[in-house]
């Protein structure tokens, strides 16, 4: 028993030895930028301690998982040499914590964002550092840096390195046990929860004063976050076959009509705008874009009041993929997501900002977790005024494993416009159609035999939402004065069985209705070649707002805008044109798929590809 009690007490202070510095570093952080921090208030401020104690938990179990193991070896093996293994690991760990957070704070200023993977590319070249950091930085940092590792180093020998633990004869077993036991809380520390969706950096977002959410965000945990993740692919361009210069010609070339003129179809220049991303739609799932009739019967009613674009191709395949390209225009890029990048996002366009710039009221609606690929801090960076995600609903709202069913998103979001000021944009993304598919029999169900059947059925659900949705929506007072947008997040395997590679996988639809659309639109198509990433400047465009800032994007309505589609694979770019698409490996210099007749024109279409992702991808490594 009394071994027993001097082990907890030697883990409890070392656990709170690791807390005490993360706390301690918070509020230093929070005093040095005192003035932007407080401007939302004590209570904004003290609420940065509460959304930081997930990812402070992680960090600490990383940082706890040696401790542990070393201290409950010492009942059953001689305990100074363990000792000293655990005192030098604890040096060390010391003296990076207290690095990491003073360089987070002399950093922040200039960099805008957490102290991430970059550092360590400074490191290589300690001396830019002497020749751009100040006296102060380098002789107080130093200074404040030794002092604080002797303080701390001083503390933990003095009080949290006892008290010695010694070994119990036939302990063995025991040990085991407590070994395993351990180790598995830890790992479920380090993951943030038992099961479904890890713990990310969205878990301390909470604010839309973004320096309480860098605040939150524990600096070591990020830090190691962001070197695993981006460390090596944020380096270098891995995608050179040219001179920059020409790709970047190329490239604007691509994006540069002959004229900049525009097709209007809206019947009011400021209309409330419903952007409804819908989870996994492939065209395949709409009858008018080539899919069987009876998935979607209620899209199909909608559009004879809507202008339907049937040439939309998704450049990603995944939901964060398809968010920021289509709110903030940069499309999606081999190896990485900018979801998941944090040091990016200030350097992002957002149309939800540019919206809120001029008058609009945001808004986002989702059933499932936010945190999934990063979103709520990505939505957040966005200016997004208001999110809403499951865990805003009452907990009897009806859901599946993933999410609550669409048709109680869109219900919600319905109830909260009711009361929105105008002009509103809001955006709600859908979720019924991502595995494990468990929608309810609401609108009935499909009874075809293929394989594919549980993602069509949830998708004739989705569509069955939709209808509903409509049908309560034109009751409003103000849907006479709203655009609304449907659009997929991405495409999916469908009963076709398209290739990965093909152009066909990448089809999806893209429907734009409501009181704002001028009549003459109404039950009309665009048959126009583009990509998901236009919409940005195709709907500012409509809107009369500057989209200078979209450089990614085009104006589908500009019937001189030229046709293009790129989609990203594994390690190279896909490439859809009016003449053929191909899907190119940059690792073997070949085509997986190709549909293109004339090699003059698939050649051209080659340099075409490869300038456009060279330079998006140097454009991504520069942000």
């Amino acid at each position: 028993m009394k071994e027993g009690s001097r082990y907890l007490t030697r883990l409890t202070k070392y656990a709170l030895l690791l807390f005490a510095l993360f706390f301690i570093e918070r509020t230093a952080f929070l005093a040095v930028y005192h003035a932007q921090s407080a401007a939302d208030g004590w209570g904004e401020i003290l609420a940065t301690y509460g959304h930081a104690l997930h990812l402070d938990i992680s960090a600490a179990a990383y940082f706890f998982i040696i401790p542990f193991i070393i201290i409950t070896l010492q009942f059953i093996l001689p305990n100074k040499w363990l000792d000293r293994i655990l005192h030098g690991y604890t040096i060390l760990a010391i003296i990076f914590i207290v690095l990491t957070a003073l360089g987070n704070i002399f950093l922040y200023e200039e960099w805008c964002t957490k102290l991430n993977y970059r550092i360590w590319y400074y490191l290589k070249k300690p001396v830019e550092i002497l020749r751009t950091a100040t006296a102060f930085q380098l002789i107080g940092g130093g200074l404040m840096a030794i002092a604080l590792c002797a303080g701390i180093i001083y503390l933990y020998f003095k009080w949290i390195a006892k008290p010695v633990i010694n070994k119990i004869k036939k302990f063995y077993w025991q040990t085991g046990i407590i070994l395993a036991v351990g180790i598995f809380l830890i790992f479920v520390g380090m993951r943030g929860k038992l099961t479904g969706i890890p713990i990310s950096q969205s878990s301390a977002y909470f604010s839309k004063n973004q320096i309480l959410n860098d605040a939150a965000l524990n600096t070591q945990w990020h830090l190691m976050k962001s070197t695993l993740r981006f460390g090596k692919s944020n380096r270098t361009n891995l995608y050179v076959t040219m001179s920059a210069e020409n790709a970047k010609r190329i490239t604007q070339e691509l994006f540069t009509p002959e004229k900049d003129t525009c097709i209007y179809i809206l019947n009011q220049q400021r209309p409330n705008i419903v952007l409804i991303f819908m989870e996994s739609w492939s065209a395949d799932l709409v009858e008018s874009l080539g899919g069987e009739a009876g998935i979607s019967p209620y899209f199909k009613q909608l559009e004879a009041e809507g202008l339907l674009f049937t040439q939309v191709y998704a450049a990603g395949r995944r939901s964060q993929e398809g968010l920021s390209s289509m709110i903030s225009g940069f499309p999606p890029i081999p190896v990485n997501t900018i979801t998941d990048n944090f040091e990016k996002y200030h350097a992002l366009p957002s149309i939800a900002k540019v919206l809120n710039d001029n008058g609009y009221h945001s808004s986002f609606y989702f059933g499932g977790d936010l945190t999934y690929g990063n979103l709520r801090a990505y939505l957040m960076s966005m200016a997004y005024g208001h999110l809403v995600d499951e865990e805003d609903f009452p907990r009897s709202t009806p859901h599946g494993k993933l999410s609550i069913y669409d048709e109680h998103t869109f219900a919600r979001q319905l109830k909260d416009l009711q009361h929105e000021k105008t002009p509103f944009f809001s955006t709600l993304f859908t979720a019924s159609t991502h595995s494990p598919y468990d929608v309810p029999s609401s609108g009935g169900k499909l009874d075809w035999e293929i394989e594919q059947l549980p993602y069509i059925n949830s998708a004739h659900y989705t569509d069955y939402a939709l209808g509903q949705y409509f049908a309560k929506a034109k009751k409003e007072g103000w849907y006479d004065n709203t655009l609304f947008i449907l659009v997929a997040d991405h495409s999916h395997e469908t009963y076709k069985m398209w290739d990965y590679h093909e152009a066909g996988y990448q089809h999806i639809p893209m429907l734009w209705l409501g009181g704002a659309l001028k009549k003459e639109f109404k039950g009309t198509h665009i048959d126009k070649l583009c990509s998901y990433v236009d919409l940005p400047l195709t709907l500012l465009a409509q809107l009369g707002i500057d989209a200078s800032a979209f450089q990614w994007s085009n104006n589908i309505l500009n019937p001189y805008t030229k046709q293009f589609a790129p989609f990203l694979n594994q390690i190279g770019i896909g490439w859809i044109t009016p003449h053929g698409s191909f899907s190119y490996s940059y690792e073997k210099d070949t085509y997986w798929k190709c549909t293109f007749d004339d090699t003059t024109v698939l050649e051209q279409e080659k340099v075409n590809a490869r300038a456009y992702l060279q330079h998006l991808y140097q454009t991504y490594l520069d942000l």
